[in-house]
């Protein structure tokens, strides 16, 4: 399994675009190893960019023009390594803008950034893509910028706007919308500003510059401030060194240091690689074949979840046993070495739903799970006992199922005993949409408009149908086996973020998995069965922290063979 990045969970959508640190080294230390020395340092020499020194400076600073030119249209693409393994991949660029009807020189340059990192958090794992777009004077001053963030379900956007003091930003989440305005001078950077200085200018050994900038959070104004070291041999992706320009980068905010970066530049002030300290995460650059090739990832959607234990990859299981935990409620000694629960709350206590074949019981930190196609509850576990609601049947903001489309679809299986007609509208959905990696939850008429769903897409779909016709039907979520991978009879499991639908059918619950169509999957571990009228986008992004916290164990299957 590749190896990510090991992050704490609370990661901010609109951090650092090339992932920042909070962590601030002192130096490089064992990071960067023993190089050749290429010749003697420079005097050192100072050099203050537009005379700032401090955050306070720089916003306080008069507004006057940048002295700088366009550094002309150029592209760039760049690997993330973590250790021996490739974990991201960026692509910037950067193009003047001309006027098509006047062909007059050109005024305003547009840059953009596209960048797919691994992040893991706990057992997940996900790829964290941003797409930022950000139009500029050809001297640098920032004009506009819109930047989109996407981390497994959930997403985020945020557009700027420089007016003549201020800078105009609108956030827009699932959790809503935010609106807040900088102070803004004409000196202060955008979040391109190492890329622009470097190329632009250079620097050179023993030179500090200092620029005012937006942080990469979108909350602040902050400096970043470049040191040259000098020329140093310098190892790159393939093994081999470059004798390259060595400029360590810190960020600070409030006059407090909270990033630290290494880059190496060529002779023409383009960025080679690049070192976060605190991450100990590389770039280098390459061409876009080489980087398509070493990161390879068709579903950037997908999150992805290590479990301990195995499970066949000949066979489908009947019944399959998890114990599922929360490390942060686990118990704990204490000062005089008794074990006591670290959470006392009961209302604290993992809860896990006892949903269709899927029955539960709690026993200390853990919960047990047993998941069976047999419809058999084991002694001392709680069974689904749940009856059927009228919301069940009913349309919501996703399950639209008045709108004609769904109506017309759900029409088109002729009268069938209830779960054959169940099996048929699953198969129906399934055959009639073109599968593609999961976006944004849409409603189930959009995704018929569409033809081509997510995998979650699928579900929300096949629920509308379902209530079309009368049966109850809600969308939960979960984990879902991942495909094998390998051909030995015996494999260690890799789990996936998904949803699926569960359905009473003659007056019990049954699950009905959206990609095969078939009922009662034991390989699937319900984490939440959302009310019938839930905000599905709510409760999967409530999911997808979660997944952060807990541990997943299988400890045994049966095959009915």
């Amino acid at each position: 399994m590749t190896r990510v990045l090991n992050l704490p969970w609370l990661v901010r959508l609109f951090g650092c675009l090339c992932v920042a640190s909070l962590c601030v080294a002192s130096g490089c230390g064992d990071l960067i190893p023993p190089r050749p020395p290429i010749g003697p340092p420079a005097a050192p020499t100072a050099e203050s960019e537009d005379s700032v020194a401090s955050d306070a400076d720089a916003v306080a600073s008069e507004d006057q023009p940048l002295q700088e030119s366009f550094e002309g249209d150029w592209e760039a693409w760049y690997v993330y390594r973590f250790g021996s393994q490739v974990v991201g991949v960026s692509e910037i660029k950067a193009a003047a803008r001309i006027d098509g009807e006047q062909f007059a020189a050109a005024t305003e340059v547009e840059y953009s950034r596209i960048e797919r990192l691994v992040f893991r958090t706990g057992k997940a794992s996900f790829v964290r893509r941003i797409t930022l777009t950000s139009v500029e004077s050809v001297d640098g001053a920032l004009e506009s910028f819109q930047s989109e963030v996407h981390a497994g379900p959930i997403s985020s956007t945020a557009r700027g706007t420089r007016g003549p003091q201020k800078l105009a930003i609108e956030l827009s989440s699932g959790s809503g919308q935010e609106t807040r305005q900088l102070d803004w001078s004409a000196e202060t950077r955008g979040l391109f500003a190492l890329e622009q200085t470097l190329r632009r200018r250079g620097i050179e050994t023993g030179q500090t510059r200092r620029l005012p900038v937006l942080m990469p959070a979108l909350q602040s104004v902050g400096v970043i401030e470049l040191h040259c070291t000098g020329d140093a041999s310098v190892p790159m992706f393939d093994g081999t060194y470059r004798t390259l320009r060595e400029v360590d980068v810190s960020t600070f905010q409030d006059g407090q240091p909270v990033d630290s970066l290494v880059v190496w530049i060529d002779e023409q002030g383009v960025i080679q690689k690049t070192l976060h300290l605190g991450l100990r995460l590389e770039s280098f650059r390459t061409d876009r074949a080489s980087a398509e090739e070493l990161f390879r990832r068709p579903d950037d959607r997908r999150v992805q979840f290590s479990v301990t234990g195995s499970l066949r990859a000949d066979a489908d299981p009947t019944e399959v046993a998890f114990v599922v935990s929360d490390p942060s409620r686990s118990t704990s000694a204490d000062d005089s070495g008794e074990t006591r629960p670290a959470d006392a709350d009961p209302a604290n206590v993992l809860p896990l739903p006892a949903v269709a074949g899927q029955s539960v019981k709690r026993s200390g930190d853990v919960v047990q799970v047993m998941v069976s196609t047999r419809a058999k509850t084991p002694t001392g576990f709680d069974a689904d006992r749940s009856v059927a609601e009228p919301i069940d049947t009913a349309a919501t903001q996703w399950i639209d199922l008045g709108h004609p489309s769904v109506t017309r679809m759900a029409g088109a299986i002729g009268e069938l005993p209830i779960r054959d007609l169940a099996e048929q509208l699953a198969r129906l959905a399934q055959n009639d949409l073109s599968l593609i990696p999961q976006g944004e939850l849409r409603p189930a008429s959009a995704i018929i408009r569409s033809g081509q769903g997510g995998q979650m897409d699928h579900a929300v779909l096949i629920a509308a149908l379902l209530r079309a016709r009368q049966i109850p039907a809600r969308v939960v979520f979960g984990l879902s086996r991942s495909e094998a991978t390998e051909s030995a009879t015996e494999n260690r499991v890799t789990m996936h973020l998904a949803a699926w639908v569960v359905a009473s059918i003659e007056g019990r619950w049954v699950s009905i998995d959206p990609m095969t169509s078939q009922i009662d999957r034991a390989d699937q571990l319900c984490l939440s069965r959302p009310a019938g009228d839930a905000d599905l986008n709510v409760v999967l992004a409530q999911v997808f922290r979660r997944l952060g916290e807990i541990n997943v164990e299988i400890r045994g299957a049966s095959y009915g063979d």
